[in-house]
């Protein structure tokens, strides 16, 4: 008995590394027009070509594609983020892939996104409560906090 050949993936279906610089390049020119994100992209991202590269990586590594991207998350949890640009992150994913993919690829993108975007909120939580990224603690603290006993 023969088995059916495996589904292609979400990589495949979305066109490989072309169809993710698309979808991504459509993505951040919507995202750097966002009246809440805009302004974060713009401090923060200088060379927008080689971020487009970073995030076709990581993107790549999500959908079944090449492992291309080593990477951690850390570098959001300096930028201030709050729950409510999360948020609104994932709003325009999800514009963004239901106008450039069919709705299938559509669906896929956003459960993926939205996994992403609720572990960088419980890690930009934790970090900003031992204050990762923030002002360095005092000297002799430890996550800026006083070891000495209080008055």
């Amino acid at each position: 008995m023969q088995s059916d050949p495996p589904s292609p993936s979400l990589y495949e279906r979305l066109g490989g590394q072309a169809g993710l610089e698309r979808l991504l390049s459509r993505f951040y020119d919507r995202a750097r027009e966002d009246d809440l994100l805009g302004p974060i992209f713009s401090a923060h991202v200088h060379d927008w070509d080689s971020h487009l590269q970073t995030v076709v990586n990581f993107w790549s590594n999500h959908t079944g594609g090449p492992v291309l991207y080593r990477g951690g998350m850390g570098r959001h949890f300096r930028l201030g983020l709050e729950p409510r640009h999360f948020d609104r992150w994932l709003a325009l994913w999800r514009s963004n892939a239901e106008l450039e993919v069919g709705p299938e690829c559509a669906e896929e993108l956003h459960a993926i996104a939205s996994r992403i975007a609720t572990n960088l909120k419980a890690m930009a939580a934790q970090a900003s409560s031992l204050n990762v990224g923030g002002p360095s603690p005092r000297p002799g603290s430890r996550f800026g906090l006083s070891s000495r006993p209080s008055a």
